[in-house]
């Protein structure tokens, strides 16, 4: 064996440890590997002492053991039984559930028909899992630093560590998240905002109705049996539900009111959280049930905005959208200059999920006009779009479509966007 043979061998060796390094351990090495370096390029400004072999090999070590130390980190392995895993797609059966389990003991089942991708594991903190239809049931192991994550169309379902069920009907665009231990977040289609789920609680979310719904479990356990079957949305039964009403009332004219001077705030006792705080912790008939304590019409004509916003937010979560148009206009009235396109935007998403396009429309319009370029600008487009479409046909709506194209190329709604400016 020759002089540069023998000296390789123990890179091969070096090679060998540094593949079975832990995470932390690489952290610490590439720290060291650079602090190494630059010991090295200062010695070498000092002195230039060629060596025949050692320098190469010294040299070959440094690549190699950085391209070790750089190697991208492994991800969370996984076991699937009772389905073929095909590069990370997994197709459950028709006849039969199937199950994933993965080493920190997070299993999940997925019912039989279900279509399941798992997108990306990250080194033992977690997994992306994209549903793309049917039911899973997840018991998520939290680790101190768990990060999973389940899409299911628009939704982003967040986890820590709990156990819940998730049905993602595909065809409907409609999740149900049923949470029996921990909490998880969940993100809606764009403007929705996060909302809270905690153990005990039911989440529905409607993006055809463009609906979010938070209730207990027990309740609408009974309600159910009680009433029978719960009745399809809107969108779901035809498109009947989607013919427009009249126009807006003069009562709930779009137009802003003049501002007026805010009346005192009337803010719950120090003790107690705020509403804002109430809705992000998932607390929506809470906010509700205190708003009706203080008296609701003295709260619409005194709550400050941010009251306001949460109560408005609130009842749309429980269904009360009689509650959620009230408290909007009254931001509208009260706070136009602040909240006042926002609360346009809302109201235009609360009268298209009632099936009530012109009012829709009317509302994104006003919505467009007074914040053309804010943060509700390109789902007040899209909306303004959809109800084009109802309202005037696909024709009509080709012209709006051709304008959020224009403006928002990359956005949520251009694939629906190019469908309809291709129309002839």
């Amino acid at each position: 064996m020759s002089d540069p043979e023998r000296q390789l061998d123990p890179l091969a060796a070096l090679l060998q440890r540094a593949a079975q390094l832990s995470e932390a351990e690489r952290v610490e090495a590439r720290a060291a590997f650079l602090r190494r370096v630059d010991e090295e390029q200062a010695r070498a400004s000092k002195t230039r002492v060629v060596v025949r072999w050692a320098a190469p090999l010294a040299l070959a070590a440094s690549v190699l053991l950085a391209l070790v130390l750089w190697l991208p980190e492994r991800g969370l392995g996984y076991v699937v039984e009772g389905a073929e895993d095909e590069s990370g797609y997994v197709r459950v059966p028709a006849d039969h559930p199937a199950a994933i389990t993965f080493p920190d003991r997070t299993r999940i089942r997925a019912a039989a028909g279900a279509r399941l991708r798992i997108d990306e594991t990250r080194n033992e903190s977690g997994a992306r899992i994209s549903v793309e239809r049917g039911r899973v049931e997840a018991e998520i192991t939290h680790t101190g630093h768990s990060d999973w994550r389940f899409v299911a169309g628009p939704f982003v379902v967040r986890v820590t560590g709990t156990r819940f069920e998730l049905l993602w009907d595909a065809d409907r665009e409609r999740l149900e998240v049923i949470l029996h231990e921990g909490s998880v977040e969940v993100e809606g289609y764009a403007g929705s905002g996060a909302v809270s789920v905690r153990a005990g609680q039911r989440f529905v979310g409607d993006a055809q109705a463009r609906t979010l719904l938070v209730s207990d479990t027990a309740a609408h356990d009974s309600d159910t049996a009680a009433h029978g079957a719960e009745p399809a949305p809107p969108a779901a039964q035809g498109q009947a539900a989607d013919v427009a009403p009249a126009p807006p009332e003069a009562a709930a004219s779009p137009e802003p009111s003049s501002p007026e001077a805010p009346a005192p705030l009337v803010a719950p006792p120090s003790n107690k959280p705020s509403w804002a705080k109430l809705v992000s912790q998932g607390e929506f008939r809470r906010v509700v049930q205190e708003a009706a304590a203080r008296g609701t019409q003295d709260c619409l004509a005194s709550c400050d905005a941010a009251d306001l916003n949460a109560l408005a937010d609130a009842a749309r979560y429980v269904g009360q959208n009689e509650l959620a148009e009230q408290a909007l206009l009254a931001l509208r009235a009260r706070y136009a200059k602040t909240a006042g396109s926002r609360a346009a935007f809302l109201l235009g998403r609360l009268h298209e999920s009632r099936g009530a396009a012109a009012r829709a429309r009317t509302w994104y319009e006003t919505a467009l006009r007074e914040a053309p370029s804010g943060a509700f600008a390109a789902e007040a487009l899209a909306g303004k779009m959809r109800a084009v479409q109802i309202l005037e046909g696909p024709a009509a709506a080709r012209v709006v479509a051709q304008e959020y194209l224009r403006l928002y190329p990359s956005g949520v709604h251009a694939k629906t966007a190019r469908q309809l400016a291709a129309l002839p």
